[in-house]
């Protein structure tokens, strides 16, 4: 029998994308009488609800829309959706990311070949960036391979994080209780390594291209960083979860080198934010770099290597945030 297929897409001012987005769905080859689309809106001050029922209304689709009294975030939003799905399966999509149209189609074959432990199957994906104000895919096709390996594979490939590309088991969702709602910068790599580490497999569905594109929008990530500590401090647990899960595997709790470079480098990418922010975290970010042998992390450049090694990792840095702040004074 052909597999149910419900798409969740989690709405907030989302009027100028759903069009787009809803139009991604309909277009697939996989039969539209076997999917089901679910939008949850998540309290939107626009007009996003009428935009969402109007398309709905006119879609030749099985369809629900679900709209929240009071704003709760994407991931209760996703968790509403998923569970008030009656497919078997379920497409996450963001209100401004789309499908290509033999997503569903190839992801769909692939399952009907898998065991009933694959959890998860996903597929290559590619951006969308604005270039010269229009909405092009841009950058390389990003092929994630997770088969193998796949607790340590989430957390050294960073081609592998998000929702967008999989179709996730619904049995599976229900089984590690779906997203946590709680801030966190990598809602979905943390989701994903949950199901990993609660024994469900991944299989990946190759094809030549792309089949999700993931709408990369315009913004400083290091202002956006800055003004979200908890949910970025989550993110750093959910890598630390994976890095102590691999240490009890092992009898001597040592991990393999490719493994401690790659948490090295998350850890490190992410420790200057609470340099002087939250400095308890940050020297709790220094000891997990030096249990993993890093105490300088591995992807710093030469002369910031050679100045944490001599002045510490944290004097490091607030010399360079100097040294960048006076070359931002002499340019303006």
């Amino acid at each position: 029998m052909p597999l149910k297929i419900s798409i969740v897409i989690p709405t907030y001012k989302s009027a100028p994308w759903l069009e787009q987005t809803l139009g991604s769905v309909l277009r697939q080859t996989y039969p539209l009488e076997h999917l089901e689309l679910i939008i949850v809106d998540d309290a939107s001050p626009d007009d996003t609800v009428a935009v969402a029922r109007r398309l709905l209304d006119s879609a030749p689709i099985k369809s629900q829309l679900i709209v929240r009294e009071k704003n709760t975030g994407v991931t209760a939003n996703r968790n509403a959706g998923y569970r008030a799905a009656s497919g078997d399966w379920i497409q996450f999509l963001d209100h401004d990311d789309m499908l290509l149209p033999h997503k569903l189609e190839l992801q769909a074959g692939c399952i009907a070949q898998a065991p009933d432990d694959v959890g998860l199957v996903y597929s290559s994906w590619r951006s969308l960036e604005l270039i010269d104000g229009t909405w092009q895919p841009s950058g390389p096709v990003n092929a994630p391979y997770v088969d193998e390996d796949t607790v340590p594979q989430i957390l050294m490939d960073a081609t592998f994080g998000y929702v967008g590309p999989t179709l996730m088991r619904k049995t599976a969702l229900l089984a590690v209780n779906g997203f946590e709602e709680i801030p966190n910068l990598g809602e979905d790599t943390n989701l994903m390594l949950r199901l990993a580490l609660a024994g469900w497999k991944f299989r990946a569905a190759r094809s030549e291209g792309p089949a999700f594109l993931y709408r990369q929008t315009p913004g400083s990530l290091w202002k956006f960083y800055a003004k979200n500590l908890p949910a970025l401090w989550n993110l750093l647990l959910t890598f630390r979860t994976g890095e102590q899960f691999l240490r009890g595997q092992q009898s001597d709790g040592k991990l393999r080198d490719d493994v401690r470079r790659a948490l090295a480098a998350q850890y490190g990418r992410r420790a200057p934010f609470f340099l002087d922010l939250d400095p308890e975290k940050f020297r709790t970010i220094e000891s997990w770099l030096a249990a993993l042998e890093y105490p300088v992390p591995p992807d710093l450049g030469r002369g910031m290597s050679v100045a944490a090694k001599l002045l510490g990792y944290g004097n490091a840095l607030r010399l360079r945030a100097k040294y960048r702040t006076a070359i931002d004074k002499l340019k303006a």
